[in-house]
């Protein structure tokens, strides 16, 4: 396969950067939330199965969103849409962390995870198109390696948080890294639209 000598890859690892800060902040919440439950049902005085959705939601939500996800980007661009999902994610992290009522954090996990679907849908594509045919794999690797630190350490870091601070900076904590990554993406991260015109079925 030839080269793709028309295309500037000078950002290549910038643009690595900013997609992994997404992609870790994305599956990290999928598992940061599990040692918490026995927190939650004791801060909202609830029954476990109602606690539960907490991280049920989330991970249902980014089921089934993610395929649509990745057709939307085709039509408005991935660099917009990942913009978005960063911006929705880091903001609805804020609102999670300040709910007081368990079914106010159920929803504002439901937009989070819209969020995270984002992310995660476009991480491998804008990855794909930052770096030449021949690195691809490396930076593919490197960016699956995010996904599985995320899952591994997400419990860890939910536990020295609950050690010495209250359960709502479980989702606090998303806030500085997001707003480096906001501004990562919209720095490095080019913005590439297929000049087909294409249509979104819903």
């Amino acid at each position: 396969m030839e080269p793709d000598t028309h295309i500037d890859y000078s950002q290549k690892w910038f643009i690595l950067a900013a997609v992994a800060v997404g992609i870790f902040l994305a599956t990290i919440d999928g598992s940061i939330v599990n040692i918490a439950l026995p927190t939650l049902v004791r801060e909202f005085n609830q029954e476990l199965a109602v606690v539960e959705w907490v991280v049920l939601v989330y991970l249902l939500t980014i089921s089934t969103l993610i395929l649509g996800v990745g057709r939307l980007a085709d039509i408005i661009g991935k660099k917009v849409l990942y913009l978005v999902g960063i911006v929705v994610f880091t903001l609805s992290s804020m609102l999670c962390g300040l709910s007081q009522d368990v079914y106010i954090l159920i929803m504002f996990r439901v937009v989070q995870a819209g969020g995270a679907t984002i992310m995660m849908a476009l991480g491998a594509a804008s990855v794909t198109e930052a770096f030449p045919t021949n690195e691809r794999g490396k930076a593919l690797g490197i960016n699956g390696l995010m996904v599985s630190l995320g899952v591994i350490i997400g419990p860890t870091i939910g536990g020295i948080i609950l050690e010495g601070l209250s359960w709502h900076w479980l989702f606090f904590v998303n806030l500085p890294v997001g707003i480096v990554g906001i501004f990562m993406v919209a720095r490095y991260v080019p913005q590439v639209k297929s000049g087909r015109k294409q249509q979104f079925d819903i």
